[in-house]
């Protein structure tokens, strides 16, 4: 029978962390936020100023905080700097050009959000750049940038790809693997993208196997993303193993050996409680025989009672 037609349960997704190189940095409130490091001289008054005169609150549609400031210590809005940013080529490039060059950690998330949201070609073509740079602090600013564009681009799928395949540290690679946000891509062009995952699902490093593993199950067809998952549903590194329970669930890879693997772990008191309920979610969305129903129903029963959520 099908769990999921006989037995409505909500699915929850696991919430995957935060991708080096998101589209957004986040914000803080602070007591004291470090201001916007621009030139006095980049931005006339009249830009600087903020009509509204409340400073503390965001901007009407914009979610973004007024705590960005100009060289000048006037305050200035996030949607004032993005505007002037899309309009004034010199000012976009003194601020493309400070993202490289500055040292502070803040100044650069604060210039990063900045420049995602222009977004455009022009910043595109400089992240493009910076990429390619062996500078790891460009090559690091390069990817950050990057993060913020479909791959549905030609152009940033193949500067990701060519970073993957010229290897590197295994924390450079998973962050690079977190990049490749799944897009509506002809078939043609998301096989490059499957392909190279398909070889890092394999590779000696557990971190990397479970980033690639997981987003090959989103880029590859079920049919070909597979064999790698049940791989990865019985690897020895238990990060591996989370990240294949949540890409199965995630993706319309289905076959008997996926839910057998499944049901071995929903049913093992040895496997972490997550792991456990995440596999009986999972097994939703398959058929399973009478007997398979009971092992099923016993972890089902077992993950509720550890939420708190028996009755």
């Amino acid at each position: 029978m099908n769990l999921k037609q006989a037995l409505p349960i909500a699915l929850v997704s696991a919430a995957i962390g935060a991708l080096a190189g998101g589209a957004y940095v986040h914000h803080r409130d602070r007591a004291g936020p470090a201001p916007l490091a621009v030139r006095a001289d980049a931005a006339p008054a009249a830009a600087a100023r903020d009509d509204s005169g409340d400073h503390g609150r965001a901007e009407a549609g914009s979610p973004y905080p007024r705590y960005l400031a100009l060289g000048n210590g006037a305050p200035a809005s996030f949607e004032a700097l993005r505007k002037r940013a899309a309009s004034d080529p010199a000012f976009l490039q003194d601020l493309l050009q400070r993202l490289r060059n500055d040292p502070q950690p803040d100044a650069r998330g604060e210039l990063l959000a900045l420049l995602q949201a222009v977004g455009g070609e022009d910043v595109l073509r400089y992240a493009l750049s910076l990429a390619a740079s062996t500078r790891a602090q460009d090559e690091r600013a390069g990817l950050d940038l990057l993060g913020s564009y479909s791959l549905e681009r030609a152009e940033v799928r193949e500067a990701l790809l060519a970073k993957l395949r010229a290897g590197g540290d295994a924390q450079r690679e998973v962050e690079l693997i977190r990049l490749l946000t799944p897009a509506a891509v002809a078939d043609e062009d998301a096989a490059p993208v499957a392909a190279q995952l398909a070889l890092l699902a394999r590779d000696p490093d557990p971190e990397v196997r479970a980033e690639a593993v997981f987003q090959l199950a989103q880029w590859a067809e079920p049919g070909q993303a597979e064999d790698a998952l049940h791989r990865a549903l019985l690897d020895p590194a238990a990060a591996v193993r989370s990240k294949a329970i949540n890409a199965v669930a995630g993706s319309h890879a289905r076959s008997e050996r996926l839910k057998d693997a499944l049901l071995a772990i929903a049913a093992d008191p040895a496997s972490a409680p997550g792991d456990r309920g995440a596999a009986a979610l999972a097994l939703q969305d398959f058929r399973l025989s009478r007997a398979e129903y009971a092992i099923w129903k016993r972890a089902q029963a077992r993950a509720d009672a550890e939420n708190g959520e028996g009755g």
